[in-house]
Parts: C-alpha cells; sequence; structure tokens
C-alpha cells in the first residue's frame, strides 16, 4: 500500500501546482492535506506509529482547522489560478483515468474487507432478516460491531441484498464478501457526483463547472480516498452523507433528512446540524423550522426500529460510550489519560464552536458554510482520544472545497488552439 499511497499524493497536488508562484498558500494546504496521515498509515498493518508522527498528524490537522475557519470567516476570493495549465475537459479525463484506476485495482487486485466494514455488512444482513442491530447479535459474531449509528449498517442493506454473503454470521468460516468489495466503489462514485455537484453548488456556470471537476479529481487522487476503497471502510459512508447534505444546501427540508442520516453514521456530523440549521442565514426561521423539522423526523424513523431493550442508555453504552473509552493504535487524548479534564474542555469548546459559527456570521455564503462544516468536523476529531487515517474522508470533501474553491476557476485554453490562434494573428 504505500508506494501507491505516495503516487497518489504527488497525483494529488500535481495539477494545482504552479511554478511561477512556488510559494504560494495553496500548495502548502495541499501537502498538509495529502501528508498528515502517512504516518498513522502504519497502523492499519498492525504496526504503531511513533509518536512523532502523530504530533505531525495533529499539526496537520490544527493546520486545516486554522485554514478552513479563515475562510468561513474571511470569505475571500483569490486572484490566482486553481489549476495552472489543465483545461477543464483535460482535468476531466484525469480524473476518470484514476477513477477507473482505481476501482479497477479492486476487481484485480483486491485488499481485504476490514473489520469496521464488516461489521456494517453483518449488521445490514441482520436488518434484512428482520433483526436488530443493538440487542447483542452483531456483537456476537464481531465484537463491538455495533458500536455505529444505525445508517452505518442500512447504507450497506441494498448492497448485502443484492449480492449476499453467506458467512456473515458464521465468525469461524470469514470469507471475504463480494458486497463488501462493491460497497467502496458504489460510495466513491456517489461521492465524485456530490463533489461535483459541490462545485455548481458554490459557483455559476463554467466555473462552478470547472471547480466541481476540480473537487472531483481531488477525491480521485487522494490517499485517503483510495485507503478506504481499498479496504472497503465505512467511513465513506460518513463523507458521502455530509457532502450530500451541504450540496442540498439550499433545500432545508432536503438538508435535514440529509443531515439527520448524517448524524446516524458515526455520530461526528452531528456537530455541523446547528450550522446546517441555520444555513447561509436567507430565510433564517423557517429555513431553521423546516430543517429541524425534516431532521426529528428522520432521526426518529432510523433509530426508533433499533433502539434495543434498554433504551436509550444501552444505545449510549454500545455505541459512543464504547468509542469513548477504546483505546486505539494511533492516539491524541488516549496518551495522556492524565490530561481527561482538558479534553473535556476541548469538547466543550468544540460544542461552543458548532454554536457560535451557527450564528456569526448573519449572513453567510455557500462556501463559508461548508468550510465551516470541515472546520467543524476537524475540531471533533482533534478532541477524540483516537484517529485513523481513514477517518480523514470524514472532512476531505468539505476541505477540498473550502481551500479550492477561493481560487479563480476561468477555463484555460488547450495548447492546440493557443498555437493556432498565435499563428492566425502572426498571419494578419
Amino acid at each position: 500500500m504505500s508506494w501507491p499511497w505516495y503516487a497518489c499524493c504527488v497525483l494529488f497536488v500535481l495539477p494545482f501546482f504552479d511554478p511561477r508562484r512556488p510559494f504560494r498558500l495553496l500548495h502548502l494546504d495541499l501537502v498538509v492535506l495529502a501528508g498528515a496521515g502517512i504516518g498513522p498509515l502504519q497502523a492499519w498493518f498492525g504496526v504503531r506509529p511513533p509518536g512523532w508522527s502523530v504530533a505531525i498528524t495533529a499539526a496537520g490537522l490544527v493546520w486545516l482547522l486554522g485554514r478552513l475557519l479563515w475562510a468561513g470567516f474571511r470569505a475571500e476570493r483569490r486572484p490566482e489560478p486553481l489549476v495552472p495549465f489543465l483545461p477543464t475537459s483535460w482535468l476531466a479525463v484525469a480524473a476518470v483515468v484514476l477513477v477507473c484506476v482505481r476501482i479497477g485495482s479492486v476487481g484485480v487486485n483486491p485488499a481485504f474487507v476490514s473489520d469496521v466494514g464488516l461489521a456494517s455488512l453483518i449488521g445490514a444482513d441482520l436488518i434484512g432478516e428482520g433483526h436488530g442491530i443493538y440487542d447483542g447479535q452483531v456483537d456476537r459474531v464481531l465484537p463491538h460491531g455495533d458500536t455505529y449509528g444505525p445508517v452505518a449498517y442500512l447504507a450497506y442493506v441494498p448492497l448485502e441484498q443484492a449480492i449476499p454473503w453467506s458467512a456473515s454470521l458464521r465468525p469461524s468460516d470469514f470469507e471475504q464478501p463480494k458486497a463488501g468489495y462493491a460497497a467502496g466503489p458504489t460510495f466513491d462514485l456517489l461521492i465524485l457526483l456530490g463533489l461535483f455537484l459541490l462545485g455548481r453548488v458554490l459557483r455559476r456556470g463554467p466555473e462552478g463547472t470547472r471547480l466541481g471537476v476540480a473537487l472531483a479529481y481531488a477525491w480521485a487522487a487522494s490517499p485517503y480516498a483510495l485507503l478506504t476503497l481499498r479496504f472497503s471502510t465505512n467511513d465513506s459512508v460518513v463523507a458521502l452523507a455530509t457532502l450530500w447534505a451541504v450540496v442540498a444546501l439550499h433545500h432545508p427540508l432536503a438538508r435535514g433528512g440529509l443531515g439527520a442520516l448524517a448524524g446516524a453514521t458515526k455520530f461526528a456530523p452531528l456537530v455541523i446540524a446547528p450550522l446546517l440549521a441555520t444555513g447561509t442565514g436567507e430565510r433564517r426561521l423557517r429555513a431553521s423550522l423546516l430543517f429541524a423539522t425534516a431532521f426529528v423526523v428522520v432521526t426518529l424513523a432510523v433509530y426508533l426500529p433499533f433502539m434495543p431493550d434498554g433504551g436509550i442508555s444501552e444505545l449510549y453504552d454500545r455505541t459512543l460510550g464504547y468509542q469513548e473509552e477504546r483505546r486505539g493504535q494511533v492516539l491524541f487524548w488516549g496518551s495522556f489519560p492524565q490530561l481527561n479534564w482538558l479534553q473535556t474542555l476541548a469538547q466543550g469548546a468544540v460544542a461552543a464552536l458548532a454554536v457560535a459559527v451557527s450564528l456569526v456570521p448573519h449572513r453567510k455564503t455557500p462556501l463559508q458554510v461548508v468550510a465551516l462544516a470541515g472546520a467543524l468536523l476537524i475540531a471533533v476529531q482533534l478532541s477524540g482520544r483516537n484517529w485513523w487515517a481513514a477517518y480523514a474522508v470524514w472532512f476531505l470533501p468539505l476541505a477540498f472545497a473550502g481551500l479550492l474553491a477561493p481560487y479563480r476557476c476561468r477555463d484555460v485554453p488547450r495548447p492546440h488552439l493557443s498555437r493556432r490562434a498565435r499563428r492566425a494573428g502572426a498571419a494578419t
């Protein structure tokens, strides 16, 4: 996995690199986006990363948090071109080629379905048979496999029903499920579509198309997206739900329903609910009421059918309670149990930040909403006990938009057309 990771890092930065402006801020942002998880990547292979690499990851996340907060409050446009040399059509072709290569690698040389992907498939199989998730059945097959929100299992139901997994409830015979391999490309393509549409939300006309293509390319080349695709993790469900919630920014009912689905994946996206409720600030009271109605209805619809006998208390113990106590391989606060009080303060500060950015600025552009939403997701991760490289995909689509959208998105002419135009000019 190491050489594809580094190859993706190079391809991720390459179209946005401008040798005429080697010290522009975007270059640093892209390097941080690509490289923050290189150390913690070792944890996927059972190797505890050194402390310095965890510190680099934390510093990278702090940098991205600050940059997205700046973009969210300043709402500035930068005159530099986002993609200096490639025309939109060429960039789109590059994105399609990358997507085909990445998805093709899953079919030709699959890695394996991770334990989190297996957990979602086991839950999906139980749901398909009319069983619950949090009544201990998932836990008996895969210990602590019932630690996610119901949408992390519901999203897999269509795939598990279309490609049944005969070994899903036999812990002694875990074959690699084909539905798990199908899940990664399915969610990946939906995220690519969402990023393209988000570009059209943030910019109008040809600039929106070019921005959407650039965002899709960034995802196609991202090493973190490759990681979740190759190992079929369910983290892409979090990215998918949060992304489509902001794509529906101008439709309060839709963003309320999608925001509820995002919050019922791995709970962290709940932090952006206040921001989504107020949206851009237009018709705030009416939009917030519509958002709240859809949010509550969808939340009840996805939780009530799976509520365990112990009620909310048991649900909490199996999900957030376990996540808060578990000890992962890549630790932030978990490395310093004596600082639990400071972690509690940090979590309180994140909650206060979530409320604050929903109210200030009073009127926001769509770019500001997206950037602030990405910042909140990073803040939640920084206040958590553990971090994995796959967690980066939770905020990556929003971070791409928040960091790339301020730049100029005018198309550049194709090189052969430029030469033809020069020859015509010389003839006259």
